[in-house]
């Protein structure tokens, strides 16, 4: 895998963070998108290549993969979770969810696929992007997107070797569970970063024959 190209989006913390620093120590060539500067240049430290981007905006999105010469791999990573009442959400909170864990996506898809001559596309969606669950309307509507979208791509790009994988999983041991958005249980119960690394690469070690559709994971303290 030595050379391969790896894009990452939401790169900065949590699944994006381990996916980075994992895949780096590889061999991949990295490329880590993100949002926040500080953070970024913590994995330039690392001598991870970074770009600045906001995936709501095409614009930085075309700016971000403009500068990318070949891509073998993209990882849509990036997410915004938010657990509440439906009726409790202001409209900028439910541009935010679906601008960056649906439109974003696509955004980088688009922009992906151009410097793609074959490769894989993993999307992380949710478990909660295959059935709905309480409190989370929003957030469920945009990992739905995120599946359908994948479904309806996977049929056009397979043909010129390009092949997307879905991902969905349950609760992640990741800073996403905070005093906002109580996790309802043992946190140390929950799926690590380790485990989405781990089958994302089994995915990309698979023989370009083989096409993995959608891997719905979650901890033994979860049923979904």
């Amino acid at each position: 895998m030595e050379n391969k190209t790896i894009v990452i989006t939401g790169a900065t913390s949590g699944v994006g963070e381990k996916l980075v620093n994992q895949f780096s120590s590889k061999g991949f060539n990295v490329i880590a998108l993100g949002r926040d500067e500080l953070k970024l240049n913590k994995l330039r430290a690392n001598n991870i290549k970074c770009i600045k981007a906001d995936i709501r905006i095409p614009k930085e999105v075309q700016i971000a993969f403009s500068s990318i010469k070949k891509i073998d791999i993209l990882v849509n990573n990036a997410s915004i979770f938010k657990m509440k009442k439906f009726d409790s959400f202001n409209t900028k909170e439910i541009d935010d969810i679906l601008d960056t864990n649906l439109k974003g996506t696509i955004y980088c898809t688009l922009e992906a696929i151009k410097k793609m001559n074959k490769g894989r596309i993993i999307n992380i969606s949710s478990v909660s992007g295959t059935h709905g669950i309480k409190n989370q309307a929003v957030y469920s509507s945009s990992k739905y997107g995120v599946i359908g979208f994948a479904e309806s791509l996977a049929q056009e790009l397979k043909e010129k070797g390009i092949l997307i994988s879905t991902i969905c999983p349950g609760g992640i041991n990741t800073p996403l569970w905070n005093e906002s958005n109580p996790y309802p249980g043992n946190i140390e119960d929950l799926i690590t970063t380790d485990d989405i690394f781990n089958t994302l690469n089994y995915i990309i070690n698979l023989p370009d024959n083989v096409i993995v559709k959608t891997i719905t994971m979650f901890p033994n303290c979860e049923w979904h």
